[in-house]
């Protein structure tokens, strides 16, 4: 009991992510189980005030739950990454009732921001307000757990700029596909969703009208950054160890004419170009969400952005790479690492954007146009 108290995480690891995780990616089925553990270790409300039961943790301590979450199991980790970026904006302005609700793992909500064919991080869907009840009309990309969330943190713009809504699930006009599959992250609900319109009342305003801008800049964007890099650098450290395990474990008797893996050079040349690609990544996150309120802290979370979303795939591509036909061993997860890399790699704030911001911050340019 004490070792559970201790180190919660590492429990639900081993007792319910581990065990599951090949199956979330055979079957592309959402963890419903593995995040009632997560629940059940106090580990969604980790983020949460402690007023309202919740952790009273924050960017350091989420980008580590992350990163040891996405080495077991890449889906759940986008999940809770998703989860932890909406908190991170809801706790400033939601009510006691639905913060309780998500500090004790009951609620799950999820991010709303990028748009299908809208190729920058600020929002073109709209927002139109009538008696009390307000129409978004939007396609939303990449919404982790579409269709199981609780809610979406959804963002709006219009003439008075841009604003932010907490939409639930079973908002009228909220279409969202009945079975999402994907290449990558398979188990994640990862699909578009289309608001066409869905009618929220006007009390899902999550602060002013308008004023959303400082909550994208100050709370929604960091925190993407951060669990975004975090989920990249946890599936890379996953390869490096398996990649690792390949090389120098039993060989396979046709190989017997030839120099063990370890004893190449060209092999021991890959292996250390892949830690060094994942300790660097490790680096710079490790820095950037512990730097997170410095006048830079925005610069230093977009490189670990995007530092470990490009990382991850040259990692996941050198791990096919050394381990050869064992990369295809279910029991390995090579493969199914290099797919999620690859789509962890584009997600809401995709590796490429997060350069453009940080090439726009870097040339003295508004962040957002």
């Amino acid at each position: 009991m004490t070792a559970h108290r201790s180190d919660p995480l590492g429990h639900v690891l081993r007792t319910a992510v581990e065990p599951r995780a090949r199956e979330i990616d055979d079957r592309g089925r959402f963890p419903r189980d593995t995040l009632a553990a997560l629940a059940g270790a106090g580990l969604l409300g980790l983020t949460l005030p402690s007023r309202c039961g919740g952790g009273g943790r924050g960017l350091v301590e989420a980008t580590e739950v992350i990163t040891r979450l996405a080495r077991a199991c890449g889906s759940t980790a986008a999940i809770l990454a998703s989860h932890y970026t909406a908190t991170a904006a809801l706790a400033r302005h939601a009510g006691p009732e639905l913060l309780r609700a998500l500090a004790t793992g009951r609620h799950l909500s999820t991010l709303a921001l990028a748009e299908a064919g809208n190729p920058g991080t600020v929002p073109t869907g709209r927002a139109e307000s009538g008696g009390g009840v307000t129409a978004l009309s939007a396609r939303k990309n990449w919404v982790t757990a579409a269709g199981e969330a609780d809610s979406y943190l959804w963002c709006s713009r219009d003439e008075q700029g841009l604003s932010w809504w907490l939409v639930p699930s079973q908002a009228p006009g909220l279409c969202v596909p009945a079975h999402a599959d994907a290449v990558g992250l398979r188990g994640s609900a990862t699909a578009t969703i289309t608001a066409d319109p869905v009618r929220v009342p006007d009390s899902a305003l999550l602060g002013t009208r308008g004023g959303g801008t400082a909550l994208l800049v100050d709370e929604v964007l960091p925190w993407l950054c951060a669990l975004q890099a975090a989920l990249a650098l946890g599936l890379m450290q996953a390869v490096l160890t398996r990649s690792v395990e390949c090389v120098t474990g039993p060989q396979p008797s046709w190989s017997r004419w030839q120099d063990p893996p370890s004893r190449q050079p060209e092999v021991r040349a890959d292996l250390a170009r892949m830690r060094t690609k994942v300790d660097t990544a490790a680096l710079v996150l490790t820095d950037a969400a512990g730097s997170h309120w410095h006048a830079d802290g925005l610069e230093r979370l977009l490189q670990a952005r995007a530092l470990a979303g490009d990382n991850a795939v040259q990692v996941a591509e050198l791990g096919i790479k050394v381990c050869g036909q064992h990369a295809f061993r279910q029991d390995y997860g090579v493969e199914r690492r290099f797919r999620d890399a690859h789509t962890a790699a584009h997600g809401q704030l995709p590796a490429d954007r997060a350069l453009d911001h940080l090439a726009r911050l870097t040339c003295g340019q508004p962040l957002l146009s």
